[in-house]
């Protein structure tokens, strides 16, 4: 069985047998509030899946062909923002695409619980910072480069203080 909440367009989704449904709130918050640091209509869908390492190191290894457990992948549905309109590009991950959905992002509960312990930040505040850094993947930001980390991560730092401020 599954779990899930839609809301504002973002849908976030988990297994029953596990309690993070309570993360829904903290998630929806995140994403929305980088759609709206973005600029990103309202009505462009982002899905978000919890799951558990094993999960998302088999995603990892099946589609980048690293074979090693991360705390979250995204999988975008476009190349990212070009003149205020997002450019279609060939998905890596063969879900079923709508013309209103961006991509989708995967976050690994027990890998952000384990970071958050190693980072002394609070897991909420993990989560948090993950769902946004996933978002941007989708719009199109990357870290592969210094100056492109900066940028993301900057954007990633003033999204989370919005969310955590209210």
């Amino acid at each position: 069985m599954i779990d899930s909440k839609f809301q504002d367009q973002v849908l976030v989704s988990c297994q029953s047998d596990t309690d993070w449904k309570d993360y829904f709130d903290l998630i929806i918050k995140s994403v929305n509030h980088t759609k709206k640091y973005e600029k990103i209509d309202k009505n462009y869908r982002i899905d978000v899946y919890l799951v558990d390492n094993s999960e998302i190191k088999d995603l990892n290894y099946k589609f980048l062909n690293n074979n090693y457990e991360t705390d979250v992948l995204s999988f975008n549905f476009y190349e990212g923002w070009k003149d205020g309109s997002l450019e279609k590009s060939e998905s890596l991950f063969p879900g079923e695409k709508s013309e209103e959905a961006i991509g989708e992002i995967y976050i690994s509960i027990p890998k952000i619980k384990s970071q958050a312990k190693e980072n002394s930040v609070s897991f909420a505040k993990e989560l948090s910072t993950m769902a946004i850094h996933g978002a941007l993947h989708l719009l199109g930001y990357n870290h592969e480069e210094i100056l492109e980390e900066k940028i993301m991560f900057s954007k990633t730092e003033k999204i989370l203080n919005k969310v955590i401020s209210e």
